[in-house]
């Protein structure tokens, strides 16, 4: 029994970032290729939500490919979270 209805929160994330305009082609791929990955690694579904919801944050905040981020946008975000 899912209490939390883990399931549904995790659907509508992945409907959050299909239709984030703010996040970009690319970091929606690498997001999803994220979690294609998880679920083949039996990682919960929970805990998979709340990485795709971090990682859609943190593309808004990065507001760049995470592949072309450099370490000083990366510890730009780190500094903002922080």
């Amino acid at each position: 029994m899912d209490i939390h209805n883990y399931k549904r929160r995790f659907e509508r994330t992945v409907e959050r970032i299909k239709k984030a305009e703010d996040i970009s082609k690319e970091n929606k791929e690498t997001i999803f290729n994220f979690k294609d990955y998880l679920l083949s690694e039996n990682v919960g579904t929970a805990k998979i939500e709340r990485y795709l919801y971090d990682l859609m944050k943190y593309s808004k905040m990065l507001n760049k490919s995470f592949e072309k981020a450099s370490k000083e946008d990366i510890r730009r975000v780190v500094g903002e979270i922080n």
